[in-house]
């Protein structure tokens, strides 16, 4: 939402980017100055109370700055928003950012809230096909199809390290444990090799100790918060994505922008839509160890296989540029 952000900024659109959080949470991506940023500070709670507090100071926010639209992305912003835009005569769109069928943390009052409410938005948006099927499938409501957008990234270096980087917040569902386990049946048979994993989450001690148990001391970095992901994604000679679900994974994306060989889990939803297994990357069954294992040991050995993928890869840039998906999210929010 930042990258979208400062791109319509930079065209010259007024732009408003509000979040829940107070200004006591610090902006972890840039935002162009031109932007009005504000910080709503009520409080992400699950109470009845709360959530009216939250639907009322949106309301007030959307009265005032008086769009030509309103974005929301994930359902318990998407449920609020819709709330607060009731009989205010401004366009409304939502975005589900996972595969809703294997939300599993989503509480059921959201469910239902969700399914009572969605059809008064003037647009779903969904990242996959897969995605728009399952909403139309089970909801019996049309969404459309944007996937995300490549960020402008430099030129690949061509300088590789026998690295093998993974990337995402340190939760269950992007499948870090299943890396691990993968790495430690070929790592004898690639000692120079080491595993680094940028993000932050409440699975960190739990990766700690998995680590240590596998016996890859010393052999694995988990990097915390990164700034200039890019450049990781430029030295690692592998980038491994070995989720158990997806919305669209910009790791994926990013790594094969980047010109890196890619490994992912053929999860649902995203990756399959990314990549073609052993042209520009490779799939391997969701929460397959021995597969994950047995490709990641292929890639390694072969450097020239690498190179190949991840010139293949570098295709996205044109398939996935910013300019043509954001002219999808003008002609959405923009209707008259």
């Amino acid at each position: 939402m930042a990258d979208m952000a400062n791109y319509w900024a930079a065209e010259g659109l007024r732009i408003t980017l509000a979040t829940w959080s107070g200004p006591q949470i610090g902006d972890f991506y840039r935002l162009d100055r031109r932007i009005h940023r504000v910080h709503l500070d009520v409080a992400c709670g699950g109470t009845i109370r709360g959530n009216v507090k939250r639907v009322l100071k949106l309301r007030g926010l959307i009265a005032a700055t008086r769009p030509d639209a309103v974005l929301s992305f994930l359902t318990r912003s998407n449920v609020p928003t819709i709330l607060a835009g009731v009989s205010l005569p401004y366009r409304i769109v939502v975005s589900e950012r996972v595969q809703p069928g294997l939300e599993t943390g989503l509480q059921l009052g959201w469910r239902l809230l969700r399914r009572l409410v969605y059809g008064r938005a003037n647009a779903i948006v969904s990242q996959t096909r897969a995605t728009a099927d399952w909403i139309q499938k089970n909801w019996q409501q049309s969404a459309l199809v944007i996937p995300n957008a490549l960020r402008p990234l430099p030129p690949p270096s061509g300088r590789r390290e026998p690295l093998i980087l993974a990337a995402g917040r340190l939760v269950p569902q992007k499948g870090f444990d299943l890396l691990l386990q993968a790495f430690a049946r070929v790592a004898a048979d690639f000692p120079d090799w080491r595993i680094a994993i940028a993000g932050e989450g409440p699975e960190r001690q739990g990766l700690a100790r998995l680590h240590d148990k596998l016996g890859l001391a010393g052999r694995v970095d988990l990097l915390g918060h990164v700034q200039d992901i890019e450049a990781w994604m430029d030295r690692a000679s592998l980038v491994v994505q070995p989720s158990r679900f997806e919305g669209f994974p910009n790791v994926v994306l990013e790594s094969m922008g980047m010109g890196a060989a890619v490994i992912s889990a053929d999860c649902p939803a995203g990756p399959s839509e990314l990549i073609v297994d052993g042209v520009n990357g490779r799939l391997v069954p969701v929460e397959n160890v021995d597969a994950l294992a047995r490709v990641m040991a292929e890639l390694m050995s072969q450097p020239l296989l690498r190179e190949r993928l991840g010139h293949e890869a570098l295709r996205v840039r044109e398939h996935f540029g910013q300019a043509p998906i954001m002219a999808q999210w003008n002609s959405v929010l923009l209707q008259r």
